[in-house]
């Protein structure tokens, strides 16, 4: 199971790559806010690209394609069905639990609703190797961290080999105390998902190079 969260600067075509290799690409934060513009959900004024709508809505096609191929139906990209929506981004902002189809316009997306938390936790206790790149909320805020926080305990809770990265999953690693459960910690986040995507960093690279040398 791959899980990519947080920035909306994560980049979707490394998901796309990795849609071809995983059985669940679960998404969150700003992230998921752009898949829920590509299943054609209004998401107020959360934090999004919509010029990229049309890479996430191709990660969709690829993860049904696979499950397709595998005949497992329950291979594909889980949208939010409900959100935690908030009218100003604040940590003292009122919180609301939404239906992911009933986001007002002027409503922001912080957090996955407490359904889907519940129904990725399930997930991730399931897989066999789980890869973290990014909380699924505004977690540093109380109101809003319920999804990172399910999310984190689920992984630290699961039997699966798992690999966390980058700066956020770090912080969030590290504010639920669950260091000891996570098999492998980098602090890179979108450097190792270019690793699993197949691409060769400059400094492996090099490190490689003085390697065959010796």
């Amino acid at each position: 199971a791959i899980v990519a969260g947080s920035k909306v600067s994560t980049k979707l075509t490394i998901l796309k790559s990795l849609s071809h290799k995983v059985d669940q690409l679960i998404v969150g934060g700003g992230i998921a806010n752009t898949f829920m513009l590509a299943a054609g959900l209004n998401i107020g004024k959360s934090l999004a690209e919509a010029d990229l709508v049309g890479e996430a809505q191709a990660v969709i096609e690829a993860m049904k394609a696979r499950g397709e191929k595998l005949g497992d139906a329950s291979i594909a990209v889980p949208i939010p069905t409900d959100v935690v929506t908030a009218k100003t981004f604040a940590a003292d902002a009122v919180a609301t639990v939404k239906r992911a189809n009933e986001v007002a316009d002027d409503d922001l997306i912080l957090d996955i609703g407490p359904e889907t938390a519940a129904k990725l936790a399930a997930q991730l206790k399931q897989a066999g190797s789980i890869v973290w790149n990014g909380p699924v909320g505004v977690f540093e805020f109380a109101a809003f961290e319920n999804g990172t926080r399910v999310i984190a305990q689920a992984i630290a809770e699961s039997s699966a080999f798992s690999i966390a990265g980058g700066g956020d999953t770090l912080a969030a690693i590290a504010k639920y105390g669950i260091e000891k459960q996570v098999g492998y910690i980098s602090t890179g986040g979108g450097a190792f998902l270019e690793i699993l995507e197949g691409k060769t960093l400059p400094v492996i690279e090099i490190l490689a190079k003085r390697a065959a040398a010796d």
